[in-house]
């Protein structure tokens, strides 16, 4: 028996395209996913990367699917998200699905979409970067939410964790296990693959052209630089370390934000010309960084929910450094040869960490690392659906 499923979220987003392809390529199932807007494959403006891009991997190739505005990621919010929570209402009714995949609980756009598809009678099932550890809340702000989302909940059928700490987030809220079926955040390992096959056999040749010595240590940065993702401890952490540590450091960023500027006088502050800044770089670009790069280091402070430039690198064979506040360290940094966590504050932890990476760098390991297939969602779905 066919299936109908709609998949509603507020705009392309890069690494869900292979599960929605994947689930359009199973039997039996019919989908078609709304976006709220198409941020990301017209040229526009990210509001935390400070340019204008799109996506040069077609986010929305492979599946039907439908805009229902042509607006900013602002627009989503306030007001004119709940006006456009009507249209998306109406347009989902007219599909007529067995049941609707609702990517988040927030913006507006997505709540107001979410409460007005329940009070219509669609089975609703939920994918969310849920966690309680990305934010710090006072006493009542956490308890307000958490009378919220109690709620909110109670509207779907079944869920679908990204990890440990979304696992944890669910049961605090009231959420039943038997209703939760695990499903990590991926890339697209196909597309990473074919970067990984033509960039890494020029690794030596790339080092070599920009003045790297076998025994230097190449750092990677790649992400937005704005205060959540705390980019200015790694300077801190560098002043920190020996003059003749310094000299075998290279540093890679590649990415933009309104902390660039800063993030950037401070690390030349202490790696001279051995600071390379790219600016951002799209998705087909990132592969020539990561084979430059033996560590990636990803600081952040709040809101790192996952982290998928965690998978990114260690498809490439990188070692990792992250924060505890990253959500993925549970699931993927399992041992020391993969990578390392420090508290997102502690700067002094910071460095003698890339005091150490230092040391093992001859041990860096080109095998590809624990990686998380996006078909996994795909299929987690369709059984549920099924079922």
């Amino acid at each position: 028996m066919l299936r109908k499923l709609a998949i509603l979220l507020t705009h392309p987003v890069q690494y869900f395209a292979p599960v929605f392809r994947e689930l359009a390529q199973q039997p039996n199932l019919q989908l078609k996913v709304f976006f709220g807007c198409n941020h990301g494959v017209i040229p526009r403006e990210d509001p935390n990367f400070g340019v204008v891009f799109q996506w040069d991997c077609q986010p929305t190739a492979g599946f039907e699917h439908e805009f229902l505005s042509h607006n900013y990621l602002e627009d989503l919010k306030g007001l004119r998200g709940i006006r456009l929570a009507a249209k998306a209402f109406t347009a989902i009714n007219r599909y007529q699905p067995d049941a609707v995949l609702i990517f988040a609980y927030s913006p507006t756009f997505i709540t107001a979409s979410t409460l007005l598809l329940c009070l219509a009678g669609h089975k609703l099932m939920l994918r969310a970067d849920t966690t309680d550890e990305a934010l710090s809340r006072s006493y009542i702000k956490d308890k307000i939410r958490q009378l919220f989302l109690s709620f909110y909940y109670r509207q779907f059928t079944h869920f679908f964790p990204i990890g440990t700490d979304s696992i944890n987030h669910y049961l605090r809220m009231g959420v039943d296990k038997s209703r939760m079926t695990l499903a990590h955040y991926a890339i697209d390992t196909e597309f990473f693959q074919k970067q990984v096959d033509f960039w890494l056999p020029q690794r030596e040749t790339l080092r070599a052209n920009a003045g790297i010595r076998e025994q230097d240590h190449v750092l990677i940065y790649c992400g937005k630089m704005f205060p959540p993702k705390n980019p200015l401890i790694i300077p801190d952490a560098l002043e920190n370390l020996s003059p003749v540590e310094k000299e075998k450091i290279w540093f890679f960023a590649v990415g933009d934000g309104e902390l660039r500027e800063e993030f950037e006088r401070r690390i030349k502050v202490q790696l001279g010309e051995r600071a390379i800044f790219a600016g951002f770089k799209n998705q087909s670009e990132l592969g020539q960084y990561y084979a430059i790069g033996d560590t990636l280091i990803l600081p952040s402070k709040s809101g790192e929910t996952w982290g998928l430039v965690v998978n990114e690198a260690l498809h490439f064979g990188l070692r990792v450094i992250v924060s505890n506040k990253v959500g993925c360290a549970k699931e993927l940094i399992t041992d020391i040869k993969i990578g390392r966590i420090f508290s997102s504050s502690n700067f002094l932890e910071l460095a003698n960490i890339i005091s150490q990476e230092i040391l093992q760098n001859n041990l860096k390991s080109k095998e590809l690392k624990l990686l998380f297939n996006s078909s996994n969602l795909a299929k987690n779905v369709y059984v549920n659906l099924i079922v």
